[in-house]
């Protein structure tokens, strides 16, 4: 069953907070850290979605990432994963279904009972923004500062 556009729009009121969405670049000044970038996705009131540090990766995807494995589990369930490169007929590229339980074919194409259904966000920004469209959401640039980018979700 796919969400409808007036079951997405409910969420999106209902989960105001995530509305508006902004990554904030600073430096790690902590012990074992210290000198690290870190990228931290922050929702309308500044509360904290998630965060990530270090480098050679993309921070900003893995972030938003971690928000579309947190808030929509139940729609990536319905999409097809790829383990070939960006989107394909045969699937999505950044979703991984994840049966830990089996002895061979543990990452499986569609999501069943017993799978783990997530997202990696170091495949990139814009997989991310290709999953958020495949379920019904797109994100919109809005602004950048030094140390800042701004976007606004919404539903399709």
């Amino acid at each position: 069953m796919t969400t409808t556009k007036q079951q997405r729009a409910e969420f999106l009121r209902e989960n105001w907070r995530l509305e508006t969405l902004t990554f904030n670049w600073t430096t790690s000044s902590a012990r074992d850290s210290y000198g690290w970038n870190i990228c931290t996705l922050k929702g309308f009131k500044g509360d904290k979605i998630a965060s990530t540090c270090g480098g050679g990766y993309d921070m900003k995807g893995t972030v938003l990432g971690e928000m579309i494995n947190k808030y929509f589990t139940h729609e990536l369930k319905k999409l097809v994963a790829n383990s070939g490169s960006m989107d394909t007929p045969s699937g999505i590229y950044g979703l991984s279904n994840y049966n830990p339980n089996a002895k061979t074919r543990r990452f499986l194409k569609r999501a069943t009972s017993y799978t783990r259904t997530y997202v990696d966000g170091g495949c990139g920004f814009d997989s991310m923004r290709r999953i958020l469209e495949k379920i019904g959401y797109k994100i919109e640039f809005v602004k950048e500062t030094k140390n800042s980018s701004t976007y606004i979700l919404k539903s399709n």
